[in-house]
């Protein structure tokens, strides 16, 4: 017996889609993101323990062919890596957070904490930085505890990409407090300067390719500082070379405006319980 024909005031009710065995397509990006991390993570980890193996096992097979001199070169060299090793790690889980904590904010003296920043660089680091820093700045408005990672990214990146001395200087304008590291190093293209902050961006052609490393540094970078309501750019150099700049708010117009919001709302509650 056939069917009966359908009604024509009847409507269907829509049928439930059928499962798929293929993933959906909002998580293919994360399995690449997931892919590439993988990627850049085991080259950029490669080289430190690499090294740091060879000379452990250098030490044990010739320690007595080794005078004292030539063994303290291959402890040095392995702290150095170990040290390396150990910025990779910190810096490979902050960039690969996706719910960091808000930063304690707060009101501090720029100058003291570059320079607390410049004492816990790496030796071969400070050994090519040069500070120029002026006597004294505004206050300003941030988290000092991050200048430690933020200052050793951006010399980190600098030295990688000129042999030459790198440049640290501080200034202030009527908004912010700033910090630049400068090099004379290959520069950087006006094209490449916002791409050079995005996760696994790794340079052009030349010699900057040549360097590159995971490209997470200056991606981290500014991760820290926007979270400190500041910016940070780059910006090729008058005659050959890159300038970093960190900008971040000063505390006397922050707090000067948190002051003026709070009496603003005092004003609006005594008027209305008039």
């Amino acid at each position: 017996m056939p069917p009966p024909p359908p009604d024509p005031g009847h409507v269907p009710e829509p049928r439930s889609p059928r499962p798929s065995s293929h993933p959906p397509s909002e998580s293919r990006p994360s399995l690449i993101d997931r892919d590439l991390f993988i990627a850049v993570t085991s080259h950029e980890l490669r080289t430190p323990v690499t090294v740091i193996k060879g000379f452990a096992d250098t030490l044990v097979e010739h320690w007595d062919a080794l005078d004292p001199a030539g063994r303290r070169a291959a402890v040095r060299v392995i702290g150095q890596r170990a040290d390396e090793l150990a910025r990779l790690v910190d810096r490979l889980l902050a960039a690969t957070t996706e719910t960091a904590g808000i930063p304690a904010n707060t009101s501090f003296d720029l100058l003291q904490a570059l320079r607390e920043a410049v004492d816990g660089l790496r030796s071969d680091l400070r050994r090519r930085l040069r500070v120029q820093l002026p006597v004294a700045l505004p206050q300003a408005y941030g988290d000092p505890g991050s200048l430690i990672t933020v200052l050793t990214e951006l010399v980190t990146n600098a030295t990688r990409y000129s042999s030459d001395a790198v440049e640290l200087f501080a200034d202030a304008d009527g908004q912010r407090v700033c910090f630049q590291v400068a090099d004379r190093g290959v520069g950087i293209a006006p094209e490449h300067v916002e791409q050079a902050f995005v996760r696994y961006w790794q340079g052009g052609a030349g010699e900057r390719r040549a360097h590159a490393g995971a490209g997470l540094g200056l991606y981290l970078v500014r991760q820290i500082i926007e979270r400190q309501n500041g910016q940070v750019s780059l910006r090729p150099r008058e005659n050959r070379g890159t300038v970093a700049e960190v900008r971040l708010p000063r505390a006397d117009v922050v707090i000067g405006t948190v002051d003026q919001t709070a009496e603003e709302a005092d004003s609006v509650d005594g008027d209305s319980r008039t």
